[in-house]
């Protein structure tokens, strides 16, 4: 690969996986969390979905969330309520307060040594 082209490649790699970001789009109700090696707290309303896709992130989300989903390898998420948790990949571990009403959230898991828990 000449010089030019390996730049141009690591360039557009490091964009991609630059800091974490968060994107609420109004009116929709989702939240959207990207990143690797970041720390954030997001509020959710009772209709939020939230989706985040990243690495090694520290994502907190208070109020009351009507999905969550994890992608990625050593995420640590903390939610204070929610109907639904999904996570895949790896080493991702989702700890929650509780679900809506009295449910406990519908809970899928994919992929390796992915961990959700109810905090005590």
């Amino acid at each position: 690969m000449n010089r030019k082209l390996g730049a141009a490649v690591f360039m557009m790699v490091a964009c991609a996986f630059g800091p974490m970001t968060a994107v609420a789009q109004e009116g929709s109700g989702h939240i959207d969390i990207t990143g690797n090696d970041e720390t954030a707290t997001h509020a959710c309303t009772p209709g939020s979905t939230v989706e985040i896709t990243g690495n090694a992130n520290t994502v907190t989300l208070t109020g009351e969330c009507k999905s969550v989903e994890v992608n990625g390898t050593d995420n640590k998420v903390k939610v204070e309520a929610t109907g639904a948790i999904s996570v895949t990949g790896t080493s991702n571990s989702v700890t929650w307060k509780r679900g809506h009403g009295k449910s406990k959230p519908k809970i899928s898991r994919t992929g390796t040594d992915n961990k959700v828990t109810q905090e005590k």
